[in-house]
């Protein structure tokens, strides 16, 4: 078993830590897990669900940033 994974955020590949979770990988990206949207693999995690999620080989990820304003 390999120690990286393949994943696809925002159209941009990524080798990454196997086992390594979304909270992680948004850190990596310099983003807050809430301040931000996350779909995975075309379907929309609640808040709580990317608290908790761990990436897989393969996933396909959508990032949007909330920003408040007016």
């Amino acid at each position: 078993m390999s120690d990286k994974i393949h994943i696809t955020a925002n159209g941009k590949p990524y080798v990454i830590a196997a086992q390594a979770t979304l909270p992680e990988f948004l850190d990596t990206l310099g983003l807050a897990p809430e301040r931000v949207v996350v779909e995975r693999n075309r379907e929309a995690l609640t808040p709580a669900e990317t608290l908790k999620a761990t990436l897989a080989n393969g996933d396909n990820l959508e990032i949007v940033r909330i920003v408040a304003g007016g």
